[in-house]
Order: C-alpha cells, then structure tokens, then sequence
C-alpha cells in the first residue's frame, strides 16, 4: 500500500494558521494595492494583473468570516489555480494574507479530518505537532457556485 504524501504551502490570517496545497499555489508575490472593481462581492479586494491576466483580489479574513486583512510590510498575494468541477473549468484568482510562513509536508494519515456538519466546505481538516494547528483548505471548494460564477464574470470582463 502506497503513502501520499503531500506538501502544503501555510499563510497565517490574524493568529490562525492556513494550508493549501502547493499544486495550487502559481506564485507568491509582494503585496501591491489591488485595482478597485465597483460592485463586487464583499471580500473582493479588487484585481491584479498576473501573466497578462487579470484576475480578482480575495480578501482572505473576510471571506473567512474573520476581519479584513490589514496591510503590514509581511502582507502578501498568493496566486492560485482553482478548478470548479460543476462548471468544468479552471480559474485563477489572487489571495491576501498576513504573511507566509512556510512548506510542509504530511501524509494523508497526519490531518484530522473535520465531519462535515462542523466545518466550512473549504475546510477538510488540521495538521498539528508541538508547535502548531494549522486548517488544511481545499481551496477548490473555497467558492460556492454563485461566487464562481461572478468571479469568472469578472475575470471575462477584464479581458
């Protein structure tokens, strides 16, 4: 019996940890102040430029339910390639968070999964050791159909 181990790239929003899988991550860059898009979702932050792309700003606390990221010299973007199978498509968008901490690598065995009736779709579960707990995202459910569907309209109007 093989052993999947997979690698996580952790943000910290606040004093919590996140973790998302690296096969998502495109890019990690500085922070730069996000072009506003009028009449947008709440936890759009507005749009960046990436490859020739334009793609929408999330603000991370926000969306979570937390408060809004607030900039500091650590704030970054995380560029991400997110797939919504309902739609059959693949997108990309920009994340905020406090800061990046580091890679990790676990074994499916090593994250608690979380029953579903207790935690967000976009939660699957945590990783902890002595000195951490860090939420484990599936970042392709972080949207639900409706923000998919206006995220995509953005990214299709800014082209």
């Amino acid at each position: 019996m093989s052993v999947e181990i997979n690698s996580y790239l952790t943000f910290k929003l606040r004093n919590e940890s996140f973790a998302i899988n690296v096969a998502k991550v495109l890019e990690i860059k500085e922070y730069q102040q996000p072009r506003p898009l009028p009449q947008s979702l709440p936890f759009v932050a507005g749009v960046t430029e990436y490859n020739n792309e334009v793609i929408p700003v999330i603000d991370t606390g926000l969306k979570f339910g937390m408060e809004k990221v607030e900039v500091s010299p650590s704030t970054c973007i995380i560029i991400l390639q997110l797939m919504n199978n309902a739609l059959g498509t693949t997108y990309k968008i920009a994340i905020l968070a406090d800061a990046v901490s580091d890679v990790f690598e676990s074994e499916d065995d090593q994250i608690k999964f979380i029953p579903e009736e207790y935690r967000p779709e976009y939660v699957m579960g945590t990783f902890s050791d002595q000195d951490s707990f860090i939420y484990i995202l599936n970042p392709d459910n972080i949207f639900n159909h409706k923000e998919v569907v206006h995220i995509l309209d953005i990214i299709k109007g800014m082209k």
